[in-house]
């Protein structure tokens, strides 16, 4: 979720048409800027009464840009008195932000009318020493930029961003490419030196043997025959 920044204008009080048009002129440059919510109070209400200003304070939540034509010590005291402390941050523009810090806590730590309630945080603007409305606004951009916190996404079982490192990638199966390798056959001519010479077949040295030939097997059976009158079987 994107941080915002609530902004708080306090319009001057008798302070003459100076301050009055300044403040107009400020109110015209920072409504409608991206992630600034503007409140603009006539006045500070007091603690348990029932008014539009009111009901305007309570709304703003958290942290807060202060901008008033008036002390930020007197402002924390109005604060305080209608139930809404608040701790005096330092930031660009409000280096000496820490010397009321002990002020404000101490009068917040008194009860109120609306009940305890934890301060807030408020970056104060004095306007009697910032004419320029530009300037004021370069600093609420500013002052945006340095409330941003880096945002983490859970995914995949791991933590990205910032801090958590890259996002993990979905593992997909790899398809098996890999064919088997062919077996090698040796070389006609390669043979291991320490192989002992090949032992000749015994068919192949033995003689072939001889068959008759039709004609004489026919010239022996003539002879047995022969041979059988002469007995006269």
């Amino acid at each position: 979720m994107a941080v915002r920044l609530n902004v708080l204008i306090l319009r001057p009080t008798g302070a003459g048409s100076a301050w009055h048009g300044h403040c107009d002129d400020l109110i015209g440059h920072v409504l409608g800027r991206p992630g600034l919510d503007v409140t603009l109070l006539e006045r500070l209400p007091v603690a348990g009464e029932e008014s539009t200003e009111m009901l305007a304070l309570e709304s703003i939540g958290g942290h807060a840009a202060c901008l008033a034509w008036d002390a930020p010590e007197n402002v924390l005291a109005d604060l305080d008195r209608a139930g809404r402390p608040m701790l005096r941050r330092p930031h660009a523009d409000d280096p000496d932000a820490t010397s009321s810090v002990g002020a404000s806590a101490g009068a917040s730590e008194r009860p109120h009318a609306n009940g305890d309630r934890a301060p807030g945080r408020m970056y104060f603007f004095d306007m009697r020493e910032k004419p320029s409305a530009t300037a004021v606004l370069d600093s609420l951009v500013k002052l945006l930029q340095t409330l941003q916190v880096p945002t983490f996404q859970i995914a995949g079982g791991a933590i990205s961003g910032a801090i958590g490192g890259a996002k993990p990638e979905a593992s997909s199966p790899t398809p098996n490419t890999s064919e088997p390798s062919p077996v090698s056959k040796p070389e006609p001519d390669s043979k291991p030196a320490d192989t002992p010479p090949a032992k000749s077949s015994p068919l192949s040295t033995s003689k072939p043997v001889a068959r008759d030939s039709p004609q004489e097997n026919g010239d022996a059976l003539d002879r047995l025959v022969d041979q059988l009158d002469e007995l006269d079987i």
